[in-house]
């Protein structure tokens, strides 16, 4: 019978290391061709403001292929062609985001990263920190908000949940400047700090936007970025709006973008050499949440968790 797994049931079985070990071998498979990801569609319903979402796709090595809607996502085994579970997407999501982040850190970032710098306080904010923390020696995370109240709070709740130094800082050029790492986790129309202030070496994490109306970094960056991964090209032709400005403005060639996948298995080299300045194009997409709702449910028979279905 299928299982039911809620998001209570997910934050118990999906911690963020375990996550990025299982999105590291999601693109580890896709390297090998065991991968098909289906980029995300938006349905808009007449004469109502709900949008519904719909992305998934088949990761062979987890024999699953799950479609994730708004409000459930459906996971199937690719060698029954049964429903093996229902699950909640919302909190997954959140994690597979801040996971996924961390699988760039691991390969574009200088190994010695230990400086963050973030932009967004929401809760994906939260998801990226505890991601870039699984993999880099952080010893410094400042995080900027245009809300000095949003920044202060954010920093007092994380330094206290991570044990390491968490600050507010009052201006972009402060959140960037000597950053090992910086991370853009917003919903801004406008880029949200200027490329110029990118010191040699930072690897640059834009994981809010994907929208083809928003940026997060502007053009200097993304000309600046000696290496350009993508999650998924096709998706980010779609939604990964600074790419698609810079692209109509002959300031980008699509050519320059790798994807994620090509990285992790050593095909591009993420990080070739000392002072390179790097940037991780995040969309999120549906293979992530199949292997990470296939690992959740592999854990959840083990533990005698979730809710029997009766299908």
């Amino acid at each position: 019978m299928a299982l039911f797994l809620s998001n209570d049931d997910i934050r118990r079985l999906l911690p963020m290391r375990e996550c990025v070990e299982v999105l590291d071998d999601l693109f580890r498979q896709e390297a090998r061709g065991l991968v098909d990801n289906r980029p995300r569609q938006r349905l808009r319903f007449p004469d109502s403001s709900f949008t519904a979402t719909l992305m998934g796709g088949t990761v062979l090595g987890s024999e699953a292929h799950g479609i994730r809607h708004s409000s459930a996502t459906l996971l199937y085994n690719t060698t029954t062609g049964k429903l093996d579970a229902v699950l909640e997407p919302n909190l997954l999501a959140l994690i597979r985001t801040g996971a996924a982040s961390a699988v760039a850190a691991k390969y574009m970032s200088r190994p010695d990263a230990s400086v963050l710098g973030v932009f967004g306080t929401g809760r994906q904010a939260v998801t990226q920190v505890e991601g870039i923390c699984a993999v880099r020696p952080l010893s410094l995370v400042k995080v900027y908000s245009r809300n000095e109240e949003n920044r202060v709070r954010f920093a007092e709740q994380m330094r206290e949940r991570m044990g390491i130094e968490i600050v507010p800082v009052g201006t972009p050029e402060e959140c960037v400047r000597g950053s090992h790492i910086v991370v853009t986790i917003t919903s801004a129309t406008e880029p949200v700090f200027d490329g110029a202030l990118l010191e040699p070496g930072t690897h640059v994490i834009a994981a809010g936007v994907n929208s083809w109306m928003k940026r997060e970094v502007d053009e200097t960056t993304i000309r600046r970025a000696q290496v350009l991964a993508v999650d998924n090209l096709e998706q980010a032709k779609q939604e990964c709006g600074e790419l698609i400005w810079a692209a109509e403005r002959g300031a980008f060639r699509w050519t320059r973008a790798v994807e994620l996948h090509e990285v992790v298995s050593g095909r591009v080299n993420g990080y070739p050499s000392p002072g390179t300045i790097t940037l991780f194009e995040s969309q999120g997409i549906g293979t992530e949440d199949v292997a990470a709702s296939a690992y959740v449910l592999k854990k959840a028979r083990a533990a005698g968790m979730g809710i029997e279905l009766p299908f």
